[in-house]
């Protein structure tokens, strides 16, 4: 887990009127995080990880009861999710949606990783704890399995029945009060933390599936998440040509035609960039590459595909630019990753 990694305020301010459903002083809860009380006023402001780690232990402090991360994953939405939680409600099945989830963690709001896993009754989706500290580990994971059911019944648009769900921490003293906040069967000391879902609704299809609205939303997603995970560059005129090529990755575009965008001529954007300590195809080749290395471990999309979602025309002219740029071929990279 990157703890600098940025993200929306989003978590954060569920977490804020968890603490004021529950009778906890907001500005306690805001102590040791950084965060202004007028950065909660702005309406794109970022934030890193580990504040939001901050100010969910200052909750569980002050607040000193169980399951209180199922009550604020109750808060959280499709619309929760921006970009990401457009693209899952256009999927084609449940199944679909979480594979979509699990490809765009960096946009799902999630504190910890989680991976999908088959069993013969359905799927599992898992969460891994072992990124949290250990104080704050029942209070995330909560959270995690209250919000993803939540979502799946928006998804489904009815009530979802999960076969199992599974934690590995110890089970509170007071379940009557646990049972009101988590109506789901809930299975304490086990050997994961999950939510196993049925065929059935895996396979059920979606009301709102639109097939070009999630490719396009695929799109749009990788792109952002590419730019999540980039450094990008702190010189001015290099981080503004790493977001063109990043906007408009399925593109071939050259140093004119980003000039242009920029309002310069190629000659200035040359000569700004060297002065940086950058040149064009230096940042451009970084960009497809990462992008690129991302498509082939986190897609099932074949070599042509990822081609066109880089702006090639073919699959081979692509595979001797990543020959370049790697030292292999994509085949060989993918199963080396593997």
């Amino acid at each position: 887990m990157d703890w600098r990694q940025n993200r929306p305020l989003t978590g954060v301010r569920y977490l804020l009127e968890t603490a004021q459903a529950v009778g906890v002083d907001i500005q306690a809860c805001l102590i040791g995080s950084a965060i202004s009380s007028a950065a909660l006023q702005q309406r794109n402001a970022q934030i890193e990880a580990w504040q939001e780690l901050a100010v969910i232990r200052n909750l569980i402090e002050h607040a000193g009861r169980p399951g209180l991360g199922f009550i604020a994953g109750q808060r959280y939405h499709l619309t929760s999710l921006g970009l990401l939680g457009f693209t899952m409600l256009a999927s084609r099945s449940l199944d679909e949606a979480f594979a979509t989830f699990s490809r765009f963690q960096l946009l799902a709001l999630t504190l910890c990783p989680a991976h999908t896993e088959p069993d013969r009754r359905g799927m599992w989706l898992l969460f891994d704890a072992s990124v949290l500290p250990q104080d704050a580990r029942a209070f995330v994971i909560e959270r995690g399995l209250s919000a993803c059911l939540g979502v799946a019944g928006e998804l489904l648009q009815r009530p979802i029945e999960p076969l199992a769900v599974e934690m590995m921490s110890r089970a509170p003293t007071d379940l009557s009060a646990l049972q009101r906040d988590f109506p789901y069967p809930l299975r304490f000391d086990a050997r994961r933390n999950g939510i196993l879902f049925s065929h059935a609704d895996l396979k059920f299809k979606l009301p709102q599936a639109h097939i070009s609205a999630h490719s396009e939303g695929e799109q749009l997603c990788e792109r952002l998440c590419l730019e999540i995970s980039h450094s990008l560059a702190r010189a001015m005129t290099a981080r503004l040509v790493q977001q063109v090529l990043i906007r408009d990755s399925a593109s071939l575009l050259s140093s004119r035609t980003v000039a242009e965008r920029l309002g310069l001529s190629e000659r200035t954007l040359h000569r700004r960039l060297a002065s940086e300590g950058h040149s064009f195809q230096q940042l451009n080749e970084q960009i497809k590459q990462r992008l690129a290395e991302r498509l082939l471990s986190d897609s099932a999309l074949d070599l042509n595909s990822i081609a066109q979602r880089l702006g090639y025309a073919e699959a081979a002219s692509f595979s001797r630019a990543f020959s370049r740029w790697t030292g292999c071929p994509p085949g060989q990279w993918k199963r080396q990753g593997q």
